[in-house]
């Protein structure tokens, strides 16, 4: 994924404080604690778009390139799919989703639990999923 510029920024800004408002959930900042430095995001979000299901919840995550294979994505999704648990008892299944040659996030998904399930063409994009059930 490309970096975003200003205008694109906030407009996902202003995306995930809809959603914090309308759903009561949504991505939270990924910070180095060491530089204090925004690294990325991470967290779970409600997609009204989703073609295969009515509003699914999704775990996901970007991070800045620097920081992959540190463990982050995978530790930040536990904690995700730890609110989806305590904070959303009615949604049974959680969703991933990523491009199909991200193995990278598709590994995480994998130790995160949730197994492949499948294509879509979402966002104009190809993209896989994967899910776990309560």
């Amino acid at each position: 994924m490309s970096a975003a510029d200003l205008p694109q920024t906030r407009q996902q800004v202003e995306r995930f404080m809809r959603a914090w408002r309308d759903d009561g959930v949504s991505h939270w900042a990924a910070v180095e604690l060491e530089s204090n430095r925004l690294i990325g995001r991470i967290g779970i979000i409600r997609h009204h778009d989703w073609p295969l299901a009515s509003s699914p919840v999704e775990v996901g995550w970007t991070l800045h390139r620097e920081y992959w294979g540190r463990g982050l994505a995978t530790e930040g999704g536990r904690a995700a799919m730890q609110c989806w648990r305590d904070l959303l008892p009615d949604d049974a299944r959680l969703i991933s989703i990523t491009a199909p040659a991200n193995l990278r996030s598709r590994a995480v998904m994998e130790r995160l639990g949730l197994t492949y399930r499948g294509t879509a063409h979402w966002r104009a994009l190809d993209v896989v999923w994967y899910a776990i059930d309560r």
